[in-house]
């Protein structure tokens, strides 16, 4: 069984303003990616909203639960509740 550490996706406008905080549990990938899934799923308006994120900055800072964070790459293959990450 994969480890999967609980996390957040934050999209930052600007360096003072977060639009979006999704909770997400993350795993290393074998490919040195990190696979995210949204915790709890989010519904279909959500997911509008973070398909508009992704499509305007797929850009967002993943911030764990010892507060470090890291500037990742987030994509999705069609389910916007399971993304992928890179630096």
């Amino acid at each position: 069984m994969e480890h999967r550490e609980e996390a957040h996706l934050e999209w930052w406008a600007n360096s003072t303003t977060c639009l979006a905080r999704i909770p997400v549990k993350v795993a290393a990938a074998p490919d040195g990616h990190w696979d995210a899934a949204v915790s709890p799923p989010i519904g279909p308006d959500q997911c509008e909203h973070l398909q508009l994120l992704l499509n305007t900055d797929p850009c967002f800072t993943l911030r764990t639960a010892d507060n470090s964070a890291t500037i990742v790459m987030a994509e999705h293959s069609g389910d916007l509740n399971r993304l992928r990450l890179s630096i």
